[in-house]
């Protein structure tokens, strides 16, 4: 039993193109080049709604194939996504099962639906593996959690990870925790995008144009991200870099401490991960 990631490049197929695995795969078209995947023929899709898999087709022409079935799909690649909705995995995944080889890994995105579920639906041998990705994948700066089935060797869950790296920031973690990770990478970008909604209103009641308030706010999203990024220190780090003595940034900060954002962001990651636990 192994994943079939070989040095030419491993052959991945997405079942179902909703949302997220539309974003899989324009991320993987996109990005993919360096991640092992085998890009330089196709990505191979499958959906019970031809339209769906008809607009990749049309977006990227011969780089997307459209399998007639969910078991030519799997009889074609090395790794098999099953992007799916909770209520609907666990007979795709029967299906895969019956048509996989052992040397394929299954992958799944279905919130909720954890590993033992999905193992006894698909039977034994392949690997199984679940993700929890966010929409920004298709961007390549997603943030993607990778669990394991259990028994998994290591040298063959690092081999699956790899397929993802180009996508965004990948961890391999326990699946009891992707409720967290999903308030953070799946909800944070909500409650960022109220922040920064709320920033560039206050640009405009300062006397900047709607559109050069978005725009500036909006890189200033980026600039501050990218410095991020390439700080291992706590975000704290940068938010004293920033802070003169007696200055804007400081003034400013009083207030958001006097309004309690700190905690009411950090109350939101909190209610959303015992969403999804409910969920």
């Amino acid at each position: 039993m192994g994943a079939a990631l070989t040095e030419g490049g491993t052959r991945i197929g997405v079942i179902g193109v909703g949302n997220l695995g539309t974003a899989l795969v324009v991320g993987w078209l996109r990005h993919g080049a360096g991640s092992g995947a085998d890009l330089s023929r196709s990505m191979t899709v499958f959906d019970n709604d031809p339209i769906r898999c008809g607009a990749l087709a049309t977006a990227y022409g011969d780089r997307v194939r459209v399998a007639g079935s969910l078991e030519q799909l799997v009889e074609g690649v090395d790794v098999v996504v099953v992007s799916l909705k909770p209520q609907d995995v666990d007979e795709v995944i029967g299906r895969v099962g019956l048509a996989a080889r052992s040397t394929q890994a299954i992958v799944s995105t279905a919130a909720g639906a954890g590993l033992h579920r999905l193992r006894t639906a698909l039977g034994a041998g392949p690997d199984l593996y679940r993700i929890m990705p966010n929409l920004a994948v298709a961007t390549g700066e997603g943030v993607i959690a990778l669990a394991p089935d259990e028994g998994t060797p290591p040298v063959r869950s690092e081999g699956v990870k790899g397929l993802f790296l180009d996508l965004g920031a990948v961890e391999v973690l326990p699946e009891h925790l992707f409720d967290v990770v999903t308030a953070v990478g799946g909800s944070g970008p909500g409650f960022l995008a109220l922040v920064l909604e709320a920033l560039e209103d206050g640009a405009v009641r300062g006397g900047l144009t709607r559109v050069v308030a978005r725009r500036f706010v909006r890189q200033m999203a980026r600039g501050t991200a990218g410095l991020l990024l390439d700080d291992p220190d706590s975000a704290a780090t940068l938010k004293d870099r920033v802070s003169s003595p007696g200055g804007t940034t400081i003034a400013g900060l009083a207030v958001l401490e006097d309004r309690g954002v700190r905690g009411a962001l950090l109350r939101a990651v909190e209610a959303a991960t015992e969403r999804g636990r409910q969920l």
